[in-house]
């Protein structure tokens, strides 16, 4: 079996004081019995997580695929720069929120501005318009922030949740799924 993934990211590049917001986020997670109070090994590197909880039965949709019996199965707490992506699903398509091309097919070395801290802004190579990376559309969704909240092997989550958990971190969210 390979493992999966799915990250909760704030739409934004740098959200400010990052560290005490996932603190609260994982406060709040424990206090709804989410996740385990105590991290332990459950991700997929050597670092530790917060390990599923009884309670992550209410915010998924199908409870009966929580991963309660396999080693890789907590939520990582991302606090550098980061690009969320699919993994092996892939993109199928990135549109310019200027010129509406898509620019998938592209070097992607637009990208690098970013990912290295130099600008939130992307330059399109199709109309050499600089936008924020935000504004473009990434199918399947893809993330791009400072902050993440990744879970491994859990089932999708209900949008009540997403909702509140968006409401937590007072930003909208991307909902990235990957495979590796």
């Amino acid at each position: 079996m390979s493992d999966r993934s799915i990250s909760i990211v704030p739409r934004i590049s740098v959200f400010p004081d990052k560290e005490k917001k996932a603190g609260e986020i994982v406060k709040w997670l424990i206090s709804l019995n989410v996740v385990n109070s105590i991290p332990t090994h459950c991700l997929l590197g050597r670092e530790d997580g917060f390990a599923v909880a009884e309670g992550a039965k209410l915010v998924v949709e199908e409870s009966q695929y929580l991963p309660f019996n396999i080693d890789t199965c907590g939520l990582e707490i991302i606090t550098q720069r980061n690009v969320f992506h699919t993994g092996e699903y892939a993109m199928d398509c990135l549109i310019c929120p200027c010129c509406k091309t898509d620019i998938v097919n592209e070097s992607w070395d637009f990208l690098g501005e970013w990912y290295s801290v130099l600008s939130d802004e992307i330059t399109c190579p199709a109309c050499s318009i600089r936008s924020d990376i935000h504004s473009f559309s990434f199918f399947p969704q893809w993330g791009f922030s400072d902050l993440g909240f990744t879970f491994w092997n859990w089932p999708s989550f209900k949008r009540e949740f997403l909702n509140e958990f968006s409401n937590k971190l007072n930003v909208e969210i991307d909902v990235v799924y990957t495979h590796v």
